[in-house]
């Protein structure tokens, strides 16, 4: 059972950590009234295709917890080799990176749902048309919040035993995450211009 709350608890230092976050170069953006509920494991893989070419720096999640929401969290991305499969793809950058929370005021199971970036430090090349994979370690207690059906790609998929398996193929559900790939923030125009009259 889904429950609303009509209160939005804004951490500063979340918006000022994703102001600095730039245009979306692939977006499954958390809805309420399409999400489902969280999962859990070792590490859940998700894949995804850029809308265009460029560079990424920020991933934004859409997670609840069981009690405080851990300082960082575990990420990767790597490209895929042509099989759609997590567990051949190449790693193009991994990390564990300091979690910035804003509370959606949206409850699932009690848990408040929070909008989650995370900023590696120095950016990532990726090209459109290419397919992609992000992972993300959920420890005990972390929940990546999923909707069904599947809006892109293949369903989610797992770790356990050493690798990751299809959800879809193991359980017959068709779940998908909600996460935004991010580009740096863009150098605005008076910013350009402000830069070059110091010279």
């Amino acid at each position: 059972m889904k429950i609303f709350i009509a209160l939005l608890v804004v951490s500063v230092f979340a918006l000022s950590a994703f102001a600095q976050a730039g245009d979306a170069m692939f977006t499954q953006t958390y809805n309420y009234s399409d999400a489902e509920n969280g999962i859990q494991s070792a590490s859940l893989a998700d894949d995804f295709v850029p809308n265009f070419s460029g560079v990424f720096q920020h991933i934004v999640l859409w997670m609840t917890f069981q009690g405080t929401p851990p300082d960082d969290i575990f990420i990767e991305v790597s490209e895929d080799n042509g099989d759609i499969d997590p567990n051949t793809a190449a790693t193009l950058i991994s990390g564990s990176l300091v979690a910035s929370l804003v509370d959606t005021g949206d409850l699932i199971n009690g848990r408040s749902v929070y909008e989650v970036t995370l900023s590696f430090p120095t950016v990532t090349p990726v090209s459109a048309g290419e397919l992609y994979w992000l992972e993300v370690g959920t420890v005990t207690g972390s929940y990546w919040v999923y909707q069904e059906p599947v809006v892109f790609g293949t369903s989610l998929w797992y770790f356990d035993a050493g690798q990751f398996h299809n959800i879809y193929d193991t359980f017959g559900y068709s779940w998908d995450t909600f996460f935004e790939i991010r580009t740096p923030v863009a150098l605005q125009r008076s910013s350009w211009g402000s830069i070059k009259a110091s010279f």
